[in-house]
């Protein structure tokens, strides 16, 4: 299977995924997500801030403002390094302001993003070039990641409990050193000398496509869908639950140790999920795979209600065997749900514009799970749920559970017939983005 990816899209390629979804992203990411939540916690002793993503605009850098007239390995190496140096201040300064470590925080969010959509415009441009493959490079990509998380997890609760949020952001500094290396392996040829600068020109060309590829419904319908899929009328409560299970007092106080061992169990069933997808499901069509996963999905964030009412105790079954086991299945679960997601945006994005449009894909994921926090945060304040009194958590996952279904109603409407397999119809989206070319490459010529 490798072997056929590499003759597809050549071993550097594949070097460049594995280490900027693998390394950067599932190792380093696994061990830096526990690290914030006990930092946030225990040396800010703050409750947990929401992100915003905004990677549309990391594309449209990219792609208008060339490095030395490259503009992909460039952004990569400038990554790494700057990435390296937030961890590090952040291990190395006594206790920063929240402002200070918020800016810190985000600037190592930053520096995974840009490298993110520097890839993700790799990838989705070779699923269009070979469309039989899409769902095999995103089995790459992600199974990537689930691995080197899997990896990262082995460490993360150690660490953390070893040597603290601090400390362990110092351990994990080296992992975006390793852009370096994947910028050196990225295959990019250097651009013209007229295009090799600064070009607004560019960007306004660049920004207008884009606004008009997203007019198209084949774009803006399934962008839609993935706003609502991804969590917009669905509550999250996840960083409640983390508060909860680690709260020796109303919760079961699970351990740093313990809950390392949670993720990686998480990281093991996903890579099952993308072996599951890819020999029985990568041939099912959309609609089919996005129905009956946001049923399952629904089905297994159910028995969180016997988790935190402690009726699980009173059937036998310890705090810990419980979590793991909910968390194995819901893994594998979430992995069926989100890899035809990923394949369908890989998709959806025309020729001239992948890595704006699939970036804007992403965000519109990402903006989902924010609006999923802001819904969260809501449905916690009205049930009266606090880091101290954890009374009617349980009636918050029951509607975030029953809200889960919601999405299904506007399936149809917004997700196109057709699978993985199918390339999906948006032909008014590539008539726009053949003329706009034209146009572009008439006056690139004058």
């Amino acid at each position: 299977w490798i072997g056929q990816l590499r003759a597809a899209f050549g071993a550097p390629f594949l070097a460049v995924v594995m280490i900027v979804y693998g390394v950067n992203q599932g190792y380093g990411e696994s061990v830096k997500n526990m690290a914030i939540n006990y930092y946030w916690k225990d040396v800010q002793k703050l409750q947990p801030s929401l992100p915003w993503d905004i990677k549309p605009i990391y594309g449209l850098i990219t792609d208008t403002f060339p490095i030395g007239g490259y503009r992909r390995w460039p952004y990569l190496a400038t990554c790494g390094m700057a990435g390296s140096l937030c961890l590090w201040m952040l291990a190395l300064l006594p206790t920063p302001s929240p402002l200070v470590a918020t800016l810190l925080l985000a600037g190592a969010a930053l520096c995974t993003a840009f490298p993110d959509v520097v890839t993700d415009a790799a990838v989705a441009q070779h699923s269009r070039n070979v469309p039989h493959l899409a769902s095999d490079l995103q089995s790459l990509s992600w199974g990537s990641m689930a691995i080197g998380g899997l990896s990262g997890c082995g460490i993360s609760g150690p660490a953390v409990h070893s040597l603290g949020p601090k400390g362990a952001f110092l351990l994990i500094s080296t992992a975006p050193l390793m852009l370096i290396v994947a910028a050196w392996a990225l295959p990019e040829d250097k651009l013209p000398k007229q295009l090799a600068g600064a070009n607004f020109a560019a960007l306004l060309r660049t920004v207008h496509l884009f606004t008009a590829t997203v007019r198209s419904p084949s774009i803006w319908k399934p962008a839609l869908y993935i706003y609502l899929f991804s969590g917009a009328v669905c509550p999250d409560i996840s960083e409640a639950m983390f508060f909860w299970m680690t709260d020796s007092k109303h919760g079961p106080g699970f351990s740093e140790n313990f809950l390392g061992l949670v993720s990686a169990i998480g990281y093991v069933a996903m890579v099952c999920g993308i072996l599951l997808y890819n020999t029985c499901f990568r041939f099912y069509s959309f609609r089919t795979m996005f129905k009956w996963t946001q049923v399952a999905v629904c089905l297994v964030s159910l028995p969180d209600i016997a988790l935190v009412t402690r009726y699980n105790l009173k059937l036998g079954v310890p705090d810990h065997f419980f979590v793991l086991g909910d968390k194995a299945l819901s893994s594998v679960i979430f992995k069926l749900q989100l890899m035809p997601m990923l394949v369908l945006s890989a998709k959806l994005c025309p020729p001239g514009v992948e890595g704006t449009v699939f970036a804007f894909l992403m965000s519109v994921s990402n903006l989902g799970g924010t609006t999923a926090s802001w819904l969260g945060a809501w449905l916690l304040r009205l049930f009266h749920v606090k880091k101290d009194d954890y009374t009617n958590l349980w009636l918050a996952v029951v509607v975030r559970s029953i809200m889960r279904l919601l999405p299904l109603i506007f399936l149809t409407a917004l997700v196109p017939d057709g699978g993985p397999d199918t390339l999906v119809d948006n032909g008014p989206a590539l008539q726009v983005v053949a003329s706009n070319q034209d146009e572009s490459e008439a006056q690139d010529d004058l």
